[in-house]
């Protein structure tokens, strides 16, 4: 598999608004929605030895991934470095993504 910015920034441009700001609502709505119907993800999120950040990275990751296949990217994936580098461009709201899945990952184990 290859890595390629422009392909993990086309995807990403996808979710900024007007202001050139991520809609960090959106975004973690449908990162969430992804994660809660992919079985293995669901499964991850009630396993205590890792770090709910970490499951909610993981999470993210996977759902621009899976954005790159779905938009004819087969075959690339998004980097760690590029993500940060287009959340640095962006103003940092990233993190504010995160911390809304991290909670969901929370509510979710507390369900259970």
């Amino acid at each position: 598999m290859k890595t390629n910015a422009t392909f993990t920034n086309e995807v990403l441009n996808g979710y900024l608004m007007n202001n050139n700001r991520i809609n960090v609502e959106y975004l973690a709505e449908q990162i969430t929605a992804t994660a809660e119907n992919d079985a293995a993800l669901y499964e991850e999120r009630f396993n205590t030895r890792r770090k709910t950040r970490n499951i909610a990275i993981n999470e993210m990751m996977f759902f621009i991934n899976l954005m790159l296949k779905y938009n004819g990217r087969r075959g690339y994936y998004a980097s760690n470095a590029q993500v940060m580098k287009f959340d640095r461009e962006h103003g940092g709201d990233l993190e504010a993504v995160l911390d809304i899945i991290e909670a969901e990952i929370i509510e979710t184990r507390n369900e259970k």
